[in-house]
């Protein structure tokens, strides 16, 4: 499936299916189409976007997700698509079986290591101090993390990856990085959320993430270790403390042309979620295993 388009809708806008198409009506200009089969996440960022039932269930029916920002360009909704799966039930019982053994704190420990080695890889590819502090840190990890170095490895890397005056915010955010770095994680999420609702997951039931309010929390736990992508990208860009610009979303869209390594393997980023969440379902059908990740 070559689904992997990022569509965003900034400015007022009609939204129809024309023939099998999706079609952006926008006053003044002429319209556009998207064959719905290459679209992975449609994001709406403007409040007079319009669109029908008929659209919404044409998308889901493609296997697109639908994200919704507020003001703050922070997720306010997220529609995915959950029919046509024959293995929702099989998935579920997988999934609490999972949550009862040694395997859930495996499979964490493995998102963590991952998640500070490729903040390691980070500061090196700019060449900034701190790599190898993350990457002795990577070997401290116990099973289940239960020392919290994930957090550790945190807050020594943006200490030095933006600088001692950065305060990492996610909720309420509005200095221009953290803005940027929110953006960007939202779209991320919503395509790992995606991936896992395709593979017939609940994206409620998590592995580290485990909050009782969280519906996200699987999509939370596998967007981890690909955030570098979107802070790398960040940083590449500039690392801009300015208001967030429509000029802006489209360029922060450009960490999904990164290649993402797998072992002895480079993917773009779509197939490198995909091959992630692939390797949970077959950890969770033979209750072992290695997942593929950065």
């Amino acid at each position: 499936m070559s689904a992997d388009r990022i569509l965003l809708i900034e400015n007022p806008a009609r939204i129809s299916i024309d023939h099998g198409r999706l079609k952006i009506a926008r006053d003044g200009e002429d319209d556009a189409f998207a064959a719905t089969a290459d679209i992975a996440v449609l994001c709406l960022h403007h409040h007079t976007v319009s669109l029908s039932v008929y659209v919404l269930r044409t998308l889901a029916a493609a296997g697109a997700a639908v994200l919704v920002t507020d003001e703050q360009h922070h997720p306010s909704a997220l529609m995915l698509p959950v029919a046509g799966n024959q293995a929702l039930l099989d998935r579920l019982e997988q999934q609490i079986a999972v949550r009862e053994s040694k395997l859930t704190h495996t499979l964490w420990t493995q998102l963590v290591c991952s998640k500070v080695r490729t903040q390691a890889a980070n500061l090196r590819f700019f060449e900034l101090n701190g790599a190898l502090r993350l990457e002795r840190l990577v070997e401290q990890v116990k099973l289940g993390d239960p020392g919290n170095v994930e957090a550790q490895a945190a807050r020594h890397y943006w200490r030095h990856f933006f600088g001692n005056d950065f305060t990492r915010r996610r909720e309420g955010a509005e200095d221009g990085l953290n803005v940027r770095l929110n953006y960007g994680y939202a779209v991320l999420r919503a395509l790992v959320a995606r991936q896992l609702v395709m593979n017939g997951l609940n994206i409620a039931l998590g592995l580290g993430h485990k909050g009782r309010l969280n519906p996200f929390n699987l999509a939370d736990d596998f967007t981890e270790p690909f955030r570098y992508l979107v802070e790398r990208h960040v940083r590449a860009e500039g690392a801009d403390t300015s208001p967030l610009t429509s000029k802006d979303k489209i360029v922060l869209l450009g960490f999904m042309e990164q290649e993402v390594s797998m072992g002895d393997q480079t993917f773009r980023v779509p197939s490198a979620v995909a091959e992630s969440v692939e390797s949970y379902c077959r950890a969770i059908e033979r209750d072992a295993g290695e997942l593929r990740l950065p």
